[in-house]
C-alpha cells in the first residue's frame, strides 16, 4: 500500500469521498449566495449550481453505499485515492494552463465544475478497479482453498497406500509366525492312512477316529470316499485312480465328520506294496483349518486395501459425486459380503436423512426414502453423535439405540455405520448391513472408516469446485456489469463534460457583449478543460480495462511492432531528431495491441525525457530461459534512486508539469499490460546517467 493509501486508510475511505462531496455541496451553497448578492440572473445562477452540487451529491452518495457496492473493505481507500488522484489530475490541468503567459483561471465556478466533474470520473473508476481487484481476491482465495483440499486427498491416499504397504509388510512376518505355530498344533490333526485299489481302508492311526468320531469297527466297514461329502465323491474317486496310476497324488477337500461338520483338508499319498506285494496308497492328511482362514483373512485385507486406493483414484479423477457414492456403496457391501450398504446425505434444517445411494435395498428407497436425524434413541442419531465407527452384532437384542423402519424392514440384524465428514459438521452417513448376526472384525470396521474419508474429502473437494465455479460465474456477470459501467463512463459521463461546453458557450453568445477579453479567455479555458477531462477519463478506463478488454495472447514479432511504434511517433521522432537503434528483437507470446502501446508509452518517454542533447533510444533483448527481456534505454536526464518505484504508480509525476506534458497514468499502464502477461517490469537509473526500462515477456 502507497503512503497516500496508508493516509486515506487512517481517514477512512468513505469518510475522505463524503467529505469531499461536501465540501462540493458547501461550495455550491456559498457560490450561490455570493451570485445572487452580486445581482447574478437566478436561472445563470441555478446552471451554476447545479454542475457545482451535481458531483457533490454523486461523492456524498456513493460515499455512504460504498458497503453495498461488494468491495472489500480493504480496497476502499483505493476507491478514494482515485476519486482524489481524479481531483488532483485536473487542479494540475488548471495550473499548468495558467502558466502560460496571459493565461490564468481564477473563476472559483469553473474551478469547482472542473475538479468535480474530475473527482466522479476518478471515484467511477475506483469502484469498478475496487470491485475488479475484490473478484480477483476472491478466486485466487477460492483457487487457493481448492488446491488445499485437492493436496489433503492426495495426502490421505498417499498415507493410505503407506499404511497398506506396512500392513502388508506386518501380515507378511504374522504369517511366518503363525506358519511355524499352525504347523506344529496341525501335527495334532494329522491323520495316517493305507487304502487299497477299491478305497477301503486297511490300516489308519487314532487320529482318525478322534477327527472324524467314527470308532475302529465303524472304520473298518467305510470306504475312502464315506468320509467326504456326495458332492465331492466322484472327485476323491478319480483321485485315489490317479494315485494308483501315476504313483502319487495331492488333493484338498473337506472332511465331514460323523456330527456333520466340514473341516478343510490337504491329503497327499503314494503308492507303496504291502507285505504281500499289492498295491496301495499309503499317504497323510492335514488340517489346513487354521491356514485357510488365514489366507481369507489376508485376501479379506488385499481386497479391502485394493478397494481403498481404487475409490481415492477415483475420487481424484471424476467431479460426480453420486457416481462415486454409488460406486463405494457396491464395493463396500461386496468386499464385506453384506446384503445392503447405503450412504444417507444429512438434511440439517429438516432433520432427516436422505438415502442417496445404496445397494440392495428395495426399488424406490434409493434416492427417495428418508430416515430421521433427530429421534434420540435411533441409530442415525446415535451415530451422527459419535466420532468413531458403531458396530452392531444384533440389532435385536440392541440396547443403544433402535433400529429403523428401512433397517427393520429389510430384516437387518448386523452393520457398521459411521458419520462422512467432520464430526462437529457431518455431512451425512455410511452404513453397511448384513441380515445374519456377525461380529465384524476391527480391520473391516477400519474399512468402512476410510471409505467414508475418501467420501468426505471428495464431497468437501466438490463443494470447493461448486464455489470456485458459482465466483467464476459471479465474476463474469460481474465484469459484464463492470464493462456496462466502463461503456457509461466512456459516454454518459462525459456527457457533462459536453454540457459544461455547451453552456459555456451559451454564456458567450447571450453575455458574449459583457464580457471582456479575459472572460471570452477563460470560457474558451473551461471548453478546453472539459475535452482535456474527457482525455483523462479515456486514460482511467483504458487503465481499468486491461485485463477485461484484452486480446487473446499470440506470437508477437517484436520487430514489426517496434517499426510500427516509430511510425506512430514519427512526428514526435522527427521534431526532436530523436536517433533510435535496436537489436535483433525476437518473438513473444502476447497480445499485439497492448504490447504496441507498451513500446510506445517507453520510447515516447525515453525522447520525451532526454533532456537538452538529442535523443538516443536503444532497443535490446537477452534470452532467459523461457522468457524474454527487452530493455529500452536513453541518455536523458535519469531517476532518482528513491522514485523508482514511484513511477509505476497511477498519477504520480516526477518532473513539473510545465517540464513535461502527460497525465502520470503510462508507466502504470505498463506495468499493468506486463502483469497481464505473467512478466515483471522494472527501472535502472541513474540522475544524468539516463534510464533503462525493462520487462519479461514468455517466449512463443
Amino acid at each position: 500500500m502507497t503512503l497516500r493509501n496508508r493516509l486515506i486508510a487512517v481517514v477512512g475511505g468513505r469518510r475522505v469521498i463524503i467529505g469531499l462531496g461536501a465540501l462540493y455541496l458547501v461550495s455550491a451553497t456559498a457560490l450561490a449566495g455570493v451570485q445572487l448578492s452580486g445581482g447574478t440572473p437566478i436561472a445563470n445562477v441555478l446552471v451554476i449550481t447545479t454542475l457545482i452540487a451535481g458531483p457533490g451529491i454523486v461523492l456524498c452518495y456513493y460515499g455512504y453505499r460504498l458497503p453495498a457496492l461488494d468491495i472489500d473493505a480493504d480496497f476502499l481507500s483505493s476507491v478514494a485515492a482515485w476519486c482524489l488522484g481524479g481531483l488532483g489530475l485536473m487542479i494540475g490541468l488548471l495550473v499548468l494552463y495558467s502558466l502560460q503567459p496571459g493565461e490564468i483561471v481564477d473563476d472559483p465556478a469553473t474551478i469547482s465544475i472542473l475538479t468535480g466533474l474530475a473527482s466522479v470520473a476518478g471515484l467511477g473508476a475506483g469502484i469498478y478497479n475496487g470491485r475488479a481487484e475484490t473478484r480477483t481476491r476472491e478466486l485466487e482465495h477460492r483457487n487457493r482453498e481448492l488446491e488445499r483440499a485437492q493436496t489433503e486427498l492426495r495426502e490421505t491416499v498417499d498415507r493410505l497406500e503407506e499404511l497398506n504397504t506396512r500392513l502388508e509388510r506386518s501380515n507378511e512376518r504374522l504369517d511366518r509366525s503363525r506358519r511355524y505355530t499352525d504347523h506344529v498344533l496341525d501335527a495334532i490333526h494329522d491323520v495316517f492312512y493305507v487304502i487299497d485299489e477299491t478305497g477301503a481302508l486297511q490300516r489308519w492311526n487314532e487320529s482318525v477316529g478322534d477327527v472324524t468320531g467314527y470308532s475302529d469297527a465303524e472304520i473298518a466297514s467305510m470306504n475312502a470316499i464315506d468320509f467326504f461329502a456326495a458332492e465331492d465323491h466322484e472327485r476323491i474317486a478319480n483321485a485315489i485312480a490317479e494315485g494308483f496310476a501315476a504313483g502319487t497324488v495331492q488333493v484338498k477337500a473337506a472332511l465331514v465328520p460323523k456330527n456333520g461338520e466340514r473341516i478343510p483338508y490337504e491329503f497327499s499319498a503314494s503308492t507303496l506294496e504291502n507285505p504281500r506285494g499289492e498295491p496301495v496308497l499309503a499317504g497323510v492328511g492335514r488340517d489346513i483349518s487354521a491356514r485357510t482362514m488365514r489366507e481369507r483373512e489376508l485376501e479379506q485385507r488385499t481386497r479391502q486395501q485394493r478397494v481403498v486406493a481404487t475409490l481415492g483414484q477415483l475420487a481424484l479423477e471424476t467431479d460426480d459425486l453420486d457416481e462415486l457414492m454409488a460406486e463405494a456403496s457396491r464395493q463396500v457391501a461386496d468386499v464385506l459380503e453384506c446384503e445392503y450398504c447405503k450412504v444417507l446425505d444429512l438434511d440439517d434444517e429438516n432433520g432427516e436423512l436422505l438415502v442417496r445411494q445404496g445397494v440392495g435395498w428395495r426399488d424406490g428407497i434409493v434416492g427417495e426414502a428418508t430416515v430421521s436425524a433427530d429421534e434420540s434413541d435411533s441409530q442415525a442419531a446415535y451415530t451422527l453423535a459419535t466420532d468413531h465407527p458403531v458396530v452392531v452384532e444384533d440389532l435385536e437384542s440392541e440396547s443403544r439405540f433402535s433400529g429403523p423402519d428401512l433397517l427393520i424392514d429389510h430384516g437387518v440384524h448386523s452393520g457398521i455405520s459411521t458419520i462422512i465428514g467432520p464430526a462437529d459438521e457431518p455431512w451425512g452417513i455410511l452404513g453397511t448391513h448384513d441380515t445374519a448376526s456377525r461380529t465384524f472384525a476391527d480391520e473391516d470396521v477400519n474399512f468402512v472408516q476410510s471409505i467414508a474419508n475418501i467420501l468426505a474429502e471428495a464431497i468437501e473437494r466438490k463443494r470447493y469446485q461448486d464455489e470456485l465455479e458459482r465466483l467464476v460465474s459471479d465474476l463474469t456477470e460481474s465484469n459484464e456489469r463492470l464493462e456496462q459501467f466502463a461503456y457509461a463512463a466512456s459516454h454518459d459521463l462525459q456527457e457533462p463534460l459536453r454540457m459544461v461546453s455547451s453552456y459555456l458557450r451559451l454564456i458567450e453568445r447571450r453575455y458574449g457583449d459583457e464580457l471582456d477579453e479575459d472572460g471570452e479567455e477563460f470560457l474558451a479555458f473551461a471548453v478546453d478543460g472539459a475535452d482535456r477531462m474527457r482525455s483523462m477519463i479515456d486514460g482511467l478506463l483504458e487503465y481499468s480495462r486491461v485485463e477485461t478488454q484484452g486480446g487473446s495472447l499470440e506470437p508477437v514479432d517484436t520487430e514489426q511492432l517496434l517499426d510500427d511504434v516509430r511510425e506512430d511517433l514519427r512526428l514526435k521522432i522527427e521534431d526532436h531528431d530523436a536517433e533510435i537503434t535496436t537489436e535483433s528483437l525476437p518473438r513473444v507470446e502476447g497480445d499485439p495491441r497492448q504490447l504496441h502501446q507498451v513500446f510506445q508509452n517507453l520510447v515516447s518517454n525515453a525522447i520525451e525525457y532526454s533532456g537538452d542533447e538529442t535523443p538516443r533510444v536503444h532497443v535490446s533483448a537477452e534470452r532467459n530461459g523461457a522468457e524474454w527481456i527487452l530493455s529500452v534505454s536513453d541518455e536523458g536526464v535519469g531517476i532518482d534512486e528513491d522514485d523508482q518505484d514511484r513511477i509505476f504508480e497511477v498519477f504520480e509525476r516526477l518532473h513539473a508539469a510545465e517540464d513535461h506534458t502527460g497525465t502520470g497514468i503510462g508507466l502504470a499502464l505498463c506495468e499493468r499490460i506486463v502483469e497481464r502477461h505473467d512478466g515483471e517490469i522494472w527501472v535502472e537509473s541513474e540522475p544524468g546517467e539516463g534510464t533503462t526500462v525493462s520487462l519479461t515477456l514468455p517466449a512463443a
